[in-house]
This record gives structure tokens, sequence and C-alpha cells, in this order.
């Protein structure tokens, strides 16, 4: 069955129009007509080899997301199979992936990279409790609002502790740029692999390019395992760079315990980063244009406002304790006597 504009998904979901389309599937933005809300609708492609083989990785892509419910990941609504054909549907993310970001952008602050990669540390931790681990974590699999919302998507390739093996033993699982050394090498990918994977994006945020490259995939993947990772530039923070050098560290052991610590971390650092930022902006004189000197103001300690004076009192600071507050009665009224008019009248 070939998919068309317009046309109705299990008497619910309208196509409207095609996102992207690969080589296992298309992603669709429809349109759930019960609900009135979008949706994005991952359908696998009916022309394509091993139908069977494909729709099994599709039914443990929903079974993966199906309990994976967190601001930082994209929500699963539903799994639908028709005619031989799988149908994800699921929550619609309105934003520009990371892989956008780092292309328009190049390198990026700290203080701008670090909140996302925060966020997807928690999505990550999550999933990892539920026992799902991503396998592909990258930019392109980042999604990220104009507000600054996280969501990570895509878990086709993702593994589950308590489900059926789908690769085989030796099968490489994974994007050559961002996987980690046990997965190049076909071992059991674990937490600290998508922990490695999110070390490689904030590399790559930081400088601007990944640590590794090579002419082919393979290539790629075996500088993972056997290239030592570059020095991150001397411009970045020094405790953030030695994080995100053990998030890359080439013996899984060795890395961050879980992405909760990872999330935690990143978290201190973009605080420090944040508080040295307006420390720095307070030190900022402002050069006056003109060759006058600008006047000092001095202003006299807060205090308290005084209540209940008398009118005419006078209120003095003790110059040695500008703290300590003076107040003198108001001086007595001038009164003229009978006497002293009497005596003014006999002079004149």
């Amino acid at each position: 069955m070939k998919l068309v504009e317009g046309q109705l998904i299990h008497r619910r979901y309208r196509l409207d129009h095609r996102l992207a389309q690969g080589g296992m599937g298309e992603v669709w933005k429809g349109y759930d007509i019960q609900l009135g809300r979008p949706v994005a609708i991952k359908a696998l492609r009916a022309d394509t080899k091993n139908v069977e083989a494909k729709l099994q990785r599709l039914r443990a892509e929903a079974h993966n997301s199906a309990n994976l419910a967190h601001p930082n990941i994209a929500a699963l609504f539903e799994y639908y199979e028709h005619d031989g054909i799988g149908f994800l549907v699921m929550e619609y993310v309105p934003s520009h992936s990371l892989a956008d970001l780092f292309q328009d952008r190049g390198a990026m602050e700290p203080t701008e990279l670090l909140p996302i990669l925060i966020q997807v540390a928690r999505g990550l931790f999550v999933a990892h409790s539920h026992g799902v681990i991503h396998r592909d974590v990258k930019p392109a699999n980042i999604m990220v609002s104009d507000n600054g919302d996280v969501k990570i998507t895509d878990f086709g390739v993702s593994y589950s502790t308590d489900q059926e093996q789908i690769t085989q033993d030796g099968m490489v699982v994974g994007t050559a740029q961002y996987i980690s050394p046990e997965q190049a090498q076909g071992r059991h990918a674990t937490a600290q692999s998508d922990i490695y994977s999110l070390g490689v994006v904030a590399y790559e945020g930081l400088c601007g390019h990944r640590p590794f490259t090579g002419t082919t995939p393979i290539d790629i993947a075996a500088a993972h395992v056997n290239e030592p990772v570059p020095p991150l530039p001397d411009s970045v923070d020094v405790q953030l760079a030695q994080f995100i050098m053990s998030m890359l560290a080439k013996n899984p052991l060795d890395r961050p315990t879980d992405a909760l610590v990872v999330s935690r971390t990143l978290s201190h650092i973009e605080r420090r980063l944040l508080d040295q930022e307006t420390a720095s902006a307070n030190e900022t004189t402002i050069v006056p244009t003109s060759r006058r000197m600008p006047r000092r103001i001095a202003s006299a300690p807060h205090m308290a406002r005084l209540t209940g004076l008398k009118p005419g009192a006078t209120v003095r600071l003790d110059d040695a304790a500008a703290s300590q507050v003076f107040i003198s009665p108001p001086p007595a009224p001038r009164t003229t006597s009978s006497q002293t008019k009497a005596s003014w009248k006999e002079q004149s």
C-alpha cells in the first residue's frame, strides 16, 4: 500500500505531508481527528525487502518507547499494523534538531550547550531506568525547540533488557561518528555506551567538529576504538573539559556511573559558569565618551523608615557608626510675654 497525502490511517490519523524518507520507512506529519492534535507517523515502507524483520524492529521500537513517559522523550501514542505495514504514532515535535543548530552556529557557548546536554542526560536516565538503551544518541535525534525544550527521538535501534535479542552477536549498531568503542567492536551496549555518544555530541558542540573523522564509516568506528580523543581547546572550562573527556573514556567502567550523574555534574558546572558571567558583568566599568570625569555618587547606608517623629525633629547620623541614629526633639516654640510687649511700647 502506497501512502499518499490525505489518507486516513486506522480511521483516525490523517496523513498531511511527508517529513522524511529512509531505507526502512518514512515519517509523516499527521493529524489526530479524534483528539484534534498534530502527530508524527512513522511507517514501514512496503516496497522494501525483509519486511518481516523490519516489522519486528518496528515492534521493538514501539515496545521500548511505550513506557518512557518523560518531558525530554518524544512520547509514543499508538502502534498499528495494516496490510503488512506498521505505523508508529508519536508526539509531533515542531523543532529543529541539534544537528541543524550545529550546522548553523558551529561551536556553541557552554552556557548555551549545557542546558541541552542536561536535558538529554535526564531523558536517557529515565530510559536506562526502564532497561532501554538508545544505541544511537546523536544530534539528529535530539530535537530542540525555540524556547530550549529538548526531546530525544528515534528509538529505532534501541535495545531493551526484557526483549528478545534482534541483532546478532558481533553486529555493529549505531552511527559511526557517535558510536561507542564497545559498539564498534560488536559488543553489548550499556548505559555507558549512550553516555559515550552524548560525550561525542558535547565535544562537537564545544569544538564545532567531531573528535574523529575518516573516509569511511569503518575508519571512523575504528578510530573510536584505537585513537586517543584529541584534547578540547584551552578556551573550554577546565572542569567541563575534564568531565567531557571522562565521558569519552575507552573503558566503559571509567565513564560516569549513570546519566543522572552526568546531568547533575553538568548542572553544577553550568551554575558556576553563569555565576562567573554575572560577576564579570557586575565588574564592568563604563568609560565616559567625553573628557569630563563621571560624578561619584555615594549613598548613605539603607535605614528603616522612621515614623512617628514630631514636626521639626532632626535626624543626625553619627560619623563613627553610620548605623546609629540620634533623634533630637524639636526646639520649643518662641513665645512673647505680655511684659515684653509692655516694655516695647514704653520705648516706642
